[in-house]
């Protein structure tokens, strides 16, 4: 019985030492994650360039959290937010895009979330930093 004990201690120790998520494969799917942020963010930095080319005010939540913008902070207020959300829910998806699968759409329907006009967001789909971030 006591080396039981034993034997589970030196398995819980050895535990603690290995790296979370299983080893290289985990580290192959944070680089992965990290790459596919880095591309959706290259084209919210496309569509804040074309609202700015406008004339418009482009909201800072535009590149919130993307890599080279970290020091920016929500400057949305809970209800421009929650009417960001609704224009997302209720915009209507342009032409092909469901044929693009599910992460077209949700890629689409999180630029408007984060403030993205429609109307820029209907002409970046064709873009090659659309593409992009679909991969």
């Amino acid at each position: 019985m006591r080396y039981a004990w034993a034997l589970m201690v030196l398995v819980l120790l050895a535990s603690c030492g290995a790296p979370p998520g299983g080893g290289e494969h985990a580290a192959d799917g944070r680089d992965g994650l990290h790459a596919r942020i880095a591309r959706e963010c290259r084209l919210l930095e496309r569509a804040h360039e074309a609202i700015a080319a406008q004339g418009a005010e482009a909201a800072d939540d535009i590149l919130l959290g993307c890599p080279g913008h970290e020091d920016l902070i929500s400057s949305m207020s809970l209800s421009d937010m929650s009417a960001a959300t609704r224009r997302a829910n209720a915009a209507v998806l342009p032409d092909g895009l469901r044929d693009r699968g599910a992460r077209a759409e949700t890629v689409f329907r999180r630029m408007i979330t984060r403030g993205v006009p429609v109307a820029v967001a209907e002409a970046l789909v064709t873009t090659p930093e659309f593409a992009a971030a679909l991969r």
